[in-house]
């Protein structure tokens, strides 16, 4: 009966609940064992318990979970843990251990996805709803406003969140209608939730209620892409399909929109075991030769002008322990984007973002320089089967005049007296 019992319990139970109530029963053991961070439990005990004080752990433990469970609505393995309590025999021991530890030690995948909301083919929706004039006035970084989120994607069956809003970024929060947000949630509100590890998040929206005004952002999602198959360091997107419901003297309007999510830079850090560098000012000598190179290169392959390593502008940067490292982001006045609203830098004398300019230094080592141009050129397959990913998702004409810009700066590469004229004889320094 109690095998019985334990096949319909299969639900999935999130470890960080089970830990817990676990530790309840097994604190109760003379010797515990635990492998560093793995959900594999090595128990050894030296020495029986006296039947009346292993009674009153199970019971503990069992009550625990129960709750817990109750808590996740897993009902069938609450009912399976019920029906044990009752009767408390060897053969129920046996199970009810072993029942815990199967819980325990499954897969985090089963349980939890925190790692699932950077996926592919997520085919994520949510819906937000807030007034904007009171979103609009709290403009600082840490007033946030209140907003339920429904969401639901592949897998992920339609929930509904509380979040914290707020704008962000400068050029876009001042002249554009939806204005690029940041989003952070609760740890409760996030507790079994496809947000439950990524609680801080960036929101990329279109800029003006417009016909076509996904195009922009598809494009910005497309260097993020890029820049993938470049660095194994880089900020992870999430496309969304968002609807915003606007609030607006007692009326509700629907805005339906394509988005993105990008991650925030801790999850870089912590990924890579690197450290987030404080926002201040530096000097791009202290930015690692193959971060600096790679960083320009990119720029200059989008025909990005708008960064500025010194000033950490649409650059966030680590610390490995030796050197810096950067890494671009935002890229909405680059020429791959050619956003209607972008205007190049006077400074740079150029008339138009979709005119390249390099703007690395010059102080690198030579042959990090070469190497890096080699591994461009290796890349130039993947880079268009990116491209043709959005083919899609952008108008016919526009999509070529994107492949034809890519194009451009592969010849570039290709070619010698190119590089040397476009590239190496443009350098800072």
């Amino acid at each position: 009966t109690e095998k019985i019992y334990l096949m319909a319990a299969r639900e999935p139970l999130a470890l960080p609940r089970c830990s817990r109530a676990f530790s309840l029963l097994w604190n109760a053991l003379p010797k515990v064992n635990t492998r560093g961070n793995t959900t594999a439990i090595d128990i050894k005990v030296k020495s029986k318990l006296k039947d009346k004080l292993y009674l009153y752990a199970v019971q503990v433990a069992i009550k625990e979970i129960i709750t817990e469970i109750r808590v996740l609505k897993f009902k069938a393995l609450v009912y399976f843990l019920n029906i044990i309590s009752m009767k408390i025999n060897k053969q129920t021991k046996k199970i009810l251990l072993l029942s815990i530890l199967y819980f325990c030690s499954l897969p985090n995948n089963l349980f939890s996805q925190d790692s699932e909301l950077f996926a592919n083919d997520l085919n994520l929706k949510a819906q937000l709803t807030f007034d904007f004039k009171e979103l609009y006035k709290n403009t600082n970084d840490s007033t946030f406003i209140k907003s339920p989120m429904v969401f639901s994607g592949n897998g992920i069956d339609q929930d509904t969140i509380t979040v914290r809003v707020r704008v962000r970024g400068n050029f876009r929060k001042k002249i554009c209608y939806f204005k690029p947000m940041r989003l952070e949630i609760r740890k409760k509100q996030a507790e079994n939730t496809v947000f439950e590890n990524n609680r801080k998040l960036k929101l990329v929206v279109p800029c003006q209620n417009e016909k076509g005004k996904d195009e922009l952002i598809y494009k910005e999602m497309l260097a993020y892409k890029f820049y993938e198959n470049l660095s194994n360091i880089h900020l992870k997107t999430q496309p969304i399909s968002l609807k915003i419901v606007e609030l607006k003297n007692g009326k509700e309007i629907e805005h339906e929109m394509f988005a993105f999510l990008i991650e925030d830079d801790n999850k870089v850090a912590k990924r890579h075991d690197i450290k987030k560098f404080p926002k201040r000012r530096v000097s791009p000598l202290n930015v690692g030769d193959s971060s600096a190179i790679n960083f320009a290169l990119f720029s200059y392959m989008i025909g990005n002008t708008d960064w500025s390593m010194a000033y950490q502008h649409n650059t966030e940067m680590f610390y490995n322990g030796k050197k810096l490292l950067a890494i671009p982001y935002d890229f909405d006045h680059s020429g791959l984007v050619d956003a209607y609203y972008a205007k190049p830098n006077p400074m740079l004398k150029i008339s138009s973002v979709t005119e390249r300019v390099y703007r690395g230094l010059c102080r690198r080592d030579p042959q990090v320089f070469a190497g890096m141009r080699k591994f461009y050129i290796s890349k130039e397959e993947d880079i268009f089967n990116t491209l043709n990913e959005f083919k899609d998702k952008l108008d016919e004409k526009e999509f070529s005049r994107v492949n034809s810009y890519i194009e451009s700066f592969f010849s570039i590469l290709k070619s010698d007296s190119e590089f040397k004229l476009n590239i190496l004889s443009k350098c800072r320094g």
